[in-house]
């Protein structure tokens, strides 16, 4: 059966599917904790300023007046063509990297094992060294074990 759906009916109810998952509420009925969503477009580099402005102002509008509106905490498009180029990357990256820093540190408290540490240490390391954002799953295994972490635990 061929259904007729936009892409942002579909966008519409993964969000709504999300909310009605995730929300918390007390036994009274009242609002606890909801999850926050950060709607990130790729393929800015296709639009022009004042067009990229007016899709994330309308993609904005659609979304925030849904019923699952309180989850959206913002709508971003982002240049992937500038992804990891330092000066010359787009503002957006920086957006979203203090975001998920600050939800990552006050949400996401957990302890890590010193094993841990020392694997992303060196992964970070090799990787600087190596000039390439990609290890394949071996690689990564291979640095775990020698970190003292079983194959098993690496995700």
């Amino acid at each position: 059966e061929k259904v007729n759906i936009t892409i942002i009916e579909l966008l519409q109810k993964w969000m709504s599917s999300i909310h009605a998952h995730f929300t918390r509420i007390n036994e009274k009925g009242a609002l606890l904790e909801y999850p926050r969503i950060v709607a990130i477009g790729s393929r800015g580099d296709k639009l022009r300023t004042k067009k990229k402005t007016k899709v994330e102002k309308n993609l904005r509008s659609k979304l925030k007046s849904a019923a699952f509106g309180e989850v959206v905490k913002t709508v971003c498009i982002v240049d992937n063509t500038t992804a990891g180029k330092g000066e010359k990357e787009d503002e957006t990256y920086k957006y979203l990297r203090k975001e998920i820093y600050k939800f990552a540190s006050e949400k996401l408290v957990v302890k890590t094992p010193v094993t841990w540490v020392l694997f992303r240490k060196v992964l970070q390391v090799l990787v600087r060294e190596s000039k390439k954002n990609v290890v394949t799953f071996e690689y990564a295994c291979a640095v775990g074990a020698a970190c003292k972490i079983n194959p098993e635990d690496i995700p």
